[in-house]
């Protein structure tokens, strides 16, 4: 069989299949991520020119086709998730209009732990400084263009917080949309955190907090996390499309990753590598606290380094 049909058999059998996931699973990608990675047709394109091997050229093809195919869905997907149920189009006047929410909660000492779900779409969202509160948000946003709901529940020792974020207007044309959340926590808890969010810039700076646990599931994002020493065992699951991640984890702890990220570009500095996609620190039974990170993304880019 010719590359050429090869090329468009493999392109067209992996748009139907996007599609046809995209209907039934939510597969969230956005071309403000997926754009860097179209270089790559190119590249394995010119590859399939100068292999003189037909089996060579079929395989590369075939690669091409399927980068071309997952840079195609990126780029309408990052429209078609826009839309929702409650979605509503408006032609931008040109002035912009913000909006600045505040969110608290006093800290008792009977709270021994803590979890966060926050759930959003597109935007900024980051975790800073500790405060003395429970938590403190701080939300920043264009006018009207979103809707909150934030609770806590609390069990016994344990409190539990809820935070959604749902965009219910857009403006045709708006270069001004913002969307940025600001948290601090207490750091007296031991936190587990679970982020459920679209096309983001995701920024945790978790040194000075206790982390169990941290869930991240995100379309085409790009997220930064800092993890301290705090917690004895530490676990990062992190589910992802096409995205930017980077990783600092301390040197007094040891680590292990598991990544199953076949089309990415991983450079897990100061690992090596024990088996199938298992990488773990050089000195790791050196130091009893440990970090557990699970990665499963599609085409991306994944830095974790030791500070």
């Amino acid at each position: 069989m010719k590359p050429s049909s090869i090329f468009w058999g493999v392109f067209f059998l992996a748009i139907g299949v996007l599609l046809l996931l995209g209907n039934y699973a939510n597969l969230t990608f956005t071309w403000d991520s997926a754009w860097k990675f179209w270089p790559t047709v190119l590249v394995l394109l010119g590859v399939s020119i100068l292999v003189k091997n037909q089996i060579g050229k079929a395989i590369v093809a075939g690669l091409a086709a399927l980068v071309l195919a997952l840079t195609i869905y990126a780029s309408v997907s990052a429209t078609t998730n826009l839309f929702n149920d409650d979605f509503e189009i408006n032609f931008d006047d040109g002035t912009p209009m913000y909006d600045t929410t505040y969110f608290s909660k006093e800290f008792t000492d009977s709270i021994k732990s803590a979890a966060l779900n926050f759930s959003a779409g597109a935007g900024s969202f980051k975790i800073l400084v500790p405060t003395e509160k429970l938590f403190d948000f701080k939300t920043e946003g264009s006018q009207n263009k979103y809707k909150l709901n934030l609770q806590r529940e609390d069990f016994d020792s344990h409190a539990e917080i809820n935070f959604q974020m749902k965009s219910t207007k857009f403006n045709i044309g708006d270069k001004n949309y913002k969307n940025l959340v600001e948290m601090s926590l207490n750091t007296k808890p031991e936190w587990e955190l679970n982020f459920s969010v679209g096309a983001a810039s995701v920024d945790l700076d978790l040194t000075h907090y206790k982390i169990r646990k941290l869930d991240v599931d995100m379309g085409a994002a790009k997220l930064n996390v800092k993890l301290g020493n705090l917690s004895d065992i530490t676990k990062i699951d992190i589910d992802a499309g096409a995205s930017d991640i980077n990783i600092l984890i301390p040197d007094s702890v040891s680590c292990e990753i598991k990544s199953d990220a076949a089309l990415s570009s991983r450079n897990y500095e100061g690992f090596v590598k024990t088996s199938n996609d298992l990488y773990r620190t050089e000195d790791y039974e050196k130091y009893p606290k440990k970090i557990y990170i699970d990665i499963d993304c599609g085409v991306s880019s994944i830095d974790v380094k030791r500070y």
